[in-house]
């Protein structure tokens, strides 16, 4: 593969939101968007790189399903985060009825939330 095809499609560890402090600024200063699988809070900072930060309480499932869960968030991210808006900070938390959803259902979820934040080229 072409190098900036992998860079492109890669999630390297700044693209991570690992705070505390940096949760707790997306969730008090962000919008909150409400689906049937997710809440999803958006903060978008125009001198900050895209960022993402998943959260999966234990009523979700156990580790197997919240590290699974985790994993379609992430994956979702890594794959679209050059069409997101620059400088967008994203918590995702996942709901219960996600537990049985596959992959490609999450992404799908997700895709619909955050619609006015992704662009459609692909």
């Amino acid at each position: 593969m072409n190098g900036s095809v992998l860079q492109r499609f890669c999630m390297p560890h700044v693209a991570r939101i690992t705070e505390k402090s940096e949760y707790q600024r997306v969730f008090s200063r962000g919008e909150k968007l409400w689906g049937r699988l997710f809440v999803c809070y958006v903060l978008v900072e125009a001198t900050t790189e895209c960022r993402m930060g998943p959260v999966v309480s234990r009523k979700v499932g156990g580790a197997v399903i919240r590290n699974r869960v985790k994993r379609h968030v992430r994956e979702f991210f890594r794959m679209n985060r050059h069409r997101l808006t620059p400088g967008l900070q994203l918590v995702v938390v996942a709901r219960a009825a996600c537990a049985a959803q596959s992959g490609h259902v999450c992404a799908r979820e997700l895709e619909r939330m955050l619609g006015r934040h992704l662009t459609h080229d692909k």
